[in-house]
């Protein structure tokens, strides 16, 4: 239609006309590049608050998960440390369940992945600008690379610890430990501890333990500051 009344103008002469027809379509285009705008922009801060949202849940669940670490290796080392002048017949006997427990714990020795699934997203399809604060992105990139690129080096402890233990448990006490319910025979739990801490090598590769979970134990509390800072950036931008 306006097409045909531009022709019509142009064969009849009517410069005027012929204007006002291209002023129209010109505004028009414009109007509806501006509405196009508006409705995408309008479009990427709903997704940014979505991704943001689920990024402050991922980031809460790595928090809580830093901090059970934390408690697991600070129990961990003490437990290392108390042992060799610990009454083992006292303490084995009192709850073998229990000592069991915290036994296993002293031979953990990793650390799981944060998570990041909603951030990787966005990383991978090239959408992270939908984050507008720079510093938010920087701070979320920095907390995951490094957090990422420490955690092998803290999967591998140095010291004899956990294969002399292994070596020296009674299988059947550890397998009624992990697989059955109900009263545990504490004396042969008792004498084999007593062996493993009268090895010779056990002073070493105890030392060796308490210096790897101490380091474990440092970073996780880097970790978890950093986290607590990124979520406190991600409440922020939650109200922007």
């Amino acid at each position: 239609m306006i097409l045909r009344r531009i022709s019509t103008a142009i064969r009849e002469r009517d410069w005027t006309a012929v204007a006002i027809e291209f002023a129209v379509v010109v505004l028009g285009i414009f109007v509806a590049l501006q509405a196009e705008g508006w409705y995408q922009e309008r479009e990427d801060r709903r997704l940014e608050q979505v991704y943001i949202s689920r990024i402050t849940e991922e980031t809460r669940a790595n928090l809580e998960m830093l901090r059970q670490y934390e408690q697991i290796y600070n129990d961990k080392v003490q437990f290392i440390m108390a042992l060799p002048e610990m009454n083992l017949g006292q303490a084995v006997e009192d709850n073998p369940v229990e000592f069991m427990q915290r036994l296993d714990n002293s031979s953990y020795i990793a650390i799981p992945d944060m998570r990041s699934e909603s951030f990787d997203e966005l990383e991978s399809s090239g959408r992270l600008t939908l984050l507008r604060d720079a510093s938010l992105r920087a701070e979320i990139v920095g907390n995951l690379n490094d957090y990422r690129s420490t955690r092998p080096v803290l999967d591998n402890p140095i010291g004899d610890y956990r294969r002399l233990l292994f070596e020296t448990l009674p299988g059947q006490s550890y397998y009624g430990f992990r697989n059955e319910s109900g009263a545990m025979d504490a004396a042969p739990i008792a004498a084999a501890i007593e062996m493993f801490r009268n090895h010779p090598r056990f002073a070493a590769a105890a030392n060796a333990e308490i210096a790897y979970g101490t380091d474990v134990l440092f970073w996780v509390r880097i970790f978890a500051e950093r986290s607590g800072q990124v979520l406190d950036l991600l409440e922020a931008s939650k109200s922007q």
